[in-house]
């Protein structure tokens, strides 16, 4: 023989699970959401990174003529790199590979240069935009437009024979 059966009699508890499956559903959707845009912005500084490096491997093999041509065994320590040659071969290599169209307001940051006369340092900067985070009513990732930089460094090394 099987004990008492509970059974609600009152009908204040209709629709509770119901709700409860809407608030689950509602909080999964933010969560793809926010993931969404994480990986968008993740990926979007990859690329960024990646034009940074090659910028910086093109600008690394951009000899200075002028110091190059000024005296005997200028390429004896590596090749000679001014900021000016950092800068120019930098904006040359975005304009021949097309990244320069490739991120929104992309700039050069201001540690783009040679920090020592043979290494060169690319640092890009550019606008990321969020692209379903700012869908949500009540969310701002900022102020204004995702701001993201990639600093690159190269050199060429060069062995004497």
């Amino acid at each position: 023989m099987r004990g008492p059966r509970c059974r609600a009699t009152d009908g204040d508890e209709d629709g509770q699970v119901a709700l409860l499956v809407l608030g689950y559903a509602v909080l999964a959707l933010v969560v793809v959401l926010v993931v969404t845009s994480a990986s968008a912005v993740h990926l979007e500084r990859k690329r960024l990174w990646a034009a940074a490096d090659a910028a910086a491997a093109d600008a690394a093999d951009a000899v200075d003529e002028e110091v190059y041509y000024g005296g005997a065994g200028a390429l004896a320590t590596g090749v000679p790199l001014t900021d000016a040659g950092v800068r120019a071969a930098v904006r040359a290599h975005l304009r021949a590979t097309g990244a320069g169209a490739a991120f929104d307001g992309l700039l050069l940051g201001p540690s783009t240069g040679t920090p020592d006369g043979r290494t060169a340092q690319v640092e890009l900067v550019a606008t990321a935009q969020v692209p379903v985070l700012g869908l949500l009513p009540g969310t701002s990732v900022t102020d204004g437009p995702l701001r993201i930089s990639a600093t690159s460094r190269a050199r060429t090394a060069l062995a004497p024979g």
